[in-house]
């Protein structure tokens, strides 16, 4: 029989360099007894200057009392830094706590197009600049005159209907949003299921419904508990979508249930939407 070993990561890049903008990736591989559980961080956070872009999963391989879980992050950096380092945890979860674990940092290095930037001579590229002829200046007074007539009609098409294109504006804002958030969402319903990437997929779903309704209502949605959103919402069926979301999510128990869920969160923020608007109309009817 093999021997049960202790948690071991391995995180570090696939490549040593990279270009401004070029598609990089980390590796991330946890060895660890058979039946703990590992949880990979999301790509919905923080990674220093590095923008995470996707995070792919690989089946949970066990042999004997060990087995090794694994994800691909990729990113993107627009940073002009020499080089980033990235230490991406893993979290372990019992019955009495959650512990962080974590690789030693690994580093990455930018890749310049023109690796000696300092032997460049500035004055020989200057003479190869073509200069434009200057224009004429166009004299003060008209300027001036231009510039005082052009506000005035600005501030008078202000005064008149300044209410109206406002409210035109934020109802006209609020509509986009709404449409952007039901295409993502949708997209995303309509792959989740009962796999690593559907999985991933809802948790992506869930974090844009969050992101969705703290723009929607100015209220800190993504860092919120269950019980608040509960309290904030005042609506008692999310207690029983939230505990299905987070039990697909966190728990893998997937199900017809965390689907009938999914349809009930794009119901939710269908519903704050329609009062959102209405609030408008109401402005409207009061101006």
């Amino acid at each position: 029989m093999m021997q049960q070993q202790a948690t071991q990561i391995d995180g570090h890049f696939l490549e040593d360099s990279a270009k401004i903008g070029q598609t990089i990736h980390y590796s991330l591989r946890v060895s660890h007894p058979k039946g703990q559980e590992i949880f990979f961080p999301s790509i919905n956070q923080r990674f220093g200057q590095l923008y995470p872009i996707k995070k792919d999963f690989y089946t949970t391989k066990t042999q004997g009392s060990n087995s090794i879980d694994s994800a691909v992050y990729s990113f993107k950096s627009f940073g002009i830094e020499d080089y980033q380092t990235l230490q991406i945890p893993v979290y372990t979860w019992t019955d009495v706590d959650c512990t962080q674990l974590a690789d030693k940092p690994d580093t990455i290095f930018l890749k310049r197009l023109v690796p000696n930037a300092k032997s460049i001579d500035l004055d020989s590229l200057y003479q190869t600049i073509p200069i434009q002829p200057l224009e004429p200046k166009p004299e003060l007074k008209n300027v001036l005159i231009g510039s005082i007539s052009l506000l005035v009609l600005i501030s008078l098409i202000y005064w008149i209907f300044g209410n109206r294109i406002k409210r035109g504006f934020k109802a006209y804002l609020l509509w986009r949003k709404n449409v952007e958030f039901k295409r993502g969402f949708q997209r995303l319903q309509r792959n989740i299921s009962n796999t690593n990437k559907g999985l991933q997929n809802l948790e992506n779903a869930f974090s844009l419904w969050k992101n969705y309704l703290e723009n929607l209502t100015e209220l800190p949605f993504a860092t919120f508990t269950t019980t608040e959103m509960v309290d904030n919402l005042k609506d008692k069926r999310l207690i029983k979508v939230l505990k299905e979301v987070d039990s697909a999510i966190y728990g893998g128990n997937f199900s017809e249930k965390t689907v009938d869920a999914v349809k009930l969160l794009t119901e939710i923020a269908q519903s704050l939407y329609l009062k959102e608007r209405a609030k408008i109309s109401l402005e409207k009817k009061n101006g």
